[in-house]
């Protein structure tokens, strides 16, 4: 598969703005909330304007790459998604600056918005190329554009939100405070010294630091979760899951940047970081924080002497399971059919069956969350007013 068939753009654009663009923009309004004390100005028009904008324009890209690059289709989607996560990361950054919370978290959290900024300018420059003509130099735009993108937004932000859920839903200990204080600068600084490299030519070179630092990251991760209080827990399978990938993906990527020319490696590096890791993240954290959110709202709405049902009554344990299985085969197929070893259409249909868990789980546990709430609701409505 070539990175540049308009249905492979279309596609990896539909995933990474549609899929994690949607779960890390939430993750983000969630941990900076706790960790940073920090919110979002103007909730009502983030909820209505940046969600529609984003899913608009990521409909309208990933369209306009299997029309044929129209110019119309590339600058509504340039217009929308350009406003919307310039916007999203520039409200993030004044929070995070105007916030006293200065944990690994918090700032990592602004660095990821810092690359997402630098990607969406970038993004932007590469519509001008291709709706406009501007004569510029798309190839380092591009590589330039994936680095910060895959690099610096959904990698630099999988490290922040790390440092205090891995702990937290795994029952880890913490990361070294080492790699708290140092680790997402030193990210970033090499992210920034990799794009100078391969402006220069110099690919390997510039691969070097980021491949480093995060396989230690992918490593002290996976040390962690040997030490989960919860061995059997889903969300620690998703995570591992996703170390491996990220480790796969990197090794693939210096394999490239060495000279190795396999055709499909490059989207093989891409499936590994993009559905592999951020997939893999994504569900990790979706299978705790859905159902701690809808027991955090029961457990405020529960009149006195109630309580609110346990997470895994909203979402037992065998979902995530079945998740975790069918994204683990959809990543086990992916990789052959990328590179023309299997056919397409197995990916395809695991692809398919993960989906269709997934949104069977969360109606699942929507449908609980709305029963509980009703219960809770009766409760309450029988009980004698109390009297002051």
């Amino acid at each position: 598969m070539d990175r540049f068939d308009p249905a492979a753009l279309a596609a990896t654009h539909a995933l990474a703005l549609g899929v994690l663009g949607n779960a890390m923009c939430g993750a983000l309004l969630q941990i900076l909330a706790v960790v940073a004390g920090m919110h979002y100005p103007r909730a009502a028009i983030w909820r209505t304007l940046g969600f529609w904008g984003l899913q608009i324009g990521a409909a309208a890209l990933a369209g306009s790459f299997l029309a044929g690059f129209p110019p119309f289709g590339l600058i509504l989607a340039g217009g929308l998604l350009g406003s919307m996560l310039l916007a999203f990361a520039a409200c993030g950054l004044y929070g995070i600056a105007r916030s006293v919370a200065r944990d690994a978290s918090t700032q990592g959290a602004a660095l990821a918005l810092s690359a997402l900024l630098l990607a969406v300018l970038l993004a932007l420059l590469l519509l001008g190329v291709l709706a406009r003509g501007w004569a510029l130099p798309w190839k380092i735009l591009l590589d330039a554009h994936a680095i910060f993108a895959a690099g610096g937004w959904l990698l630099g932000l999988i490290m922040a939100v790390a440092a205090t859920v891995v702990p937290m839903f795994q029952i880890t200990p913490a990361y070294p405070a080492g790699w708290l204080r140092l680790g997402g600068k030193a990210w970033l600084a090499a992210l920034a010294i990799a794009v100078a490299c391969l402006a220069n030519d110099l690919p390997v070179w510039g691969l070097i630091g980021p491949i480093a630092i995060a396989l230690v990251f992918a490593g002290l991760t996976l040390s962690l979760l040997r030490k989960s209080r919860r061995p059997q827990d889903a969300g620690r399978r998703f995570w591992l899951g996703a170390m491996i990938c990220l480790a796969g993906a990197l090794l693939l990527a210096m394999a490239g940047a060495c000279g190795l020319d396999r055709p499909g490696l490059a989207a093989a590096c891409g499936w590994l970081m993009l559905f592999g890791l951020g997939c893999g993240a994504v569900l990790g954290m979706w299978c705790k924080i859905l159902p701690f959110l809808f027991w955090l709202d029961l457990q405020k709405r529960a009149p006195s002497g109630c309580r609110a049902p346990s997470t895994l009554q909203l979402l037992p344990d065998s979902a995530p399971r079945r998740l975790f299985w069918a994204y683990a085969a959809t990543v086990s197929m992916g990789m052959p059919a990328i590179l023309g070893l299997a056919p397409l259409w197995m990916a395809a249909a695991a692809l398919s069956v993960l989906s269709l868990l997934w949104l069977a789980c969360a109606l699942g546990s929507v449908l609980r969350y709305r029963t509980c709430l009703r219960e809770l609701n009766a409760r309450a409505a029988g009980q004698p007013a109390s009297r002051p």
